[in-house]
């Protein structure tokens, strides 16, 4: 995987700023529900909700970071982590993927994974920090997987965390989730000429792959790296 900690302090001050919106009112939203999950209780702070949202999957037992990764608790401080079902219908497909090797450092916020698609290359950030200590290599070789069942056999690496229970707060609440898909479904919308309704289907069906290049298909990576915090 090609190194790409030296852009990650020059992108820092980008996500911190996407973020602060977002982080004060989730801290607003705790203040009026209550104190935050337990520490060892990590999984819990997914809340039960519907399996898919505003279109979505969106299952309750991953927690979701605000650039369309995921992280899911599995036991003590390991953590398996891949990108939504929002990011996969938004990016469609991928001819490549480069996930970082066993052994490798990654940190919230800072550029995990990328993508190689129309020889363009697209980011993701990670949502945990921590050491990886395993990569899917049935993605590795087929990235396809990881847009077909992106919360299943899709999922991409698992990290040892060494500081979950800030990197919990960071994520986005599960009883805000549904509102959160829904400001996003809306949001693709006010970006191109799809028609009323988008990302869905005329019929009303499940979001369309590859809604990026729906919604502009000059300039799709540029909207796709805005979701993805990546721009």
């Amino acid at each position: 995987m090609i190194i790409l900690s030296h852009l990650y302090h020059a992108r820092q001050a980008e996500y911190i700023i996407a973020l602060l919106g977002l982080f004060g009112f989730i801290a607003f939203w705790r203040v009026l529900n209550g104190p935050s999950a337990r520490p060892e209780a990590a999984r819990e702070a997914a809340v039960s909700f519907s399996e898919r949202l505003a279109g979505f999957l969106a299952p309750s037992d991953v927690m979701f970071h605000p650039g369309h990764a995921w992280a899911r608790v599995e036991s003590g401080d390991t953590v398996t982590v891949g990108m939504s079902d929002f990011a996969a219908k938004l990016l469609g497909s991928a001819d490549s993927i480069s996930l970082p090797k066993p052994g490798t450092k990654v940190k919230q916020g800072s550029l995990g994974w990328g993508f190689k698609t129309d020889s363009r290359v697209i980011h993701m950030l990670s949502p945990m920090e921590g050491e990886v200590v395993e990569v899917n290599e049935a993605v590795a070789s087929s990235p396809g997987k990881a847009f077909e069942d992106p919360y299943g056999s899709g999922w991409l690496f698992r990290v040892k965390s060494s500081n979950l229970t800030a990197n919990t707060k960071n994520m986005i609440p599960g009883a805000m989730v549904g509102e959160w898909l829904e400001s996003l479904r809306r949001s693709l919308g006010d970006h191109g000429s799809m028609q009323p309704g988008a990302p869905t289907y005329a019929d009303g069906g499940e979001p369309i792959r590859g809604i990026a290049r729906a919604v502009d298909p000059e300039k799709w990576d540029e909207l796709t790296r805005e979701y993805f915090l990546t721009k």
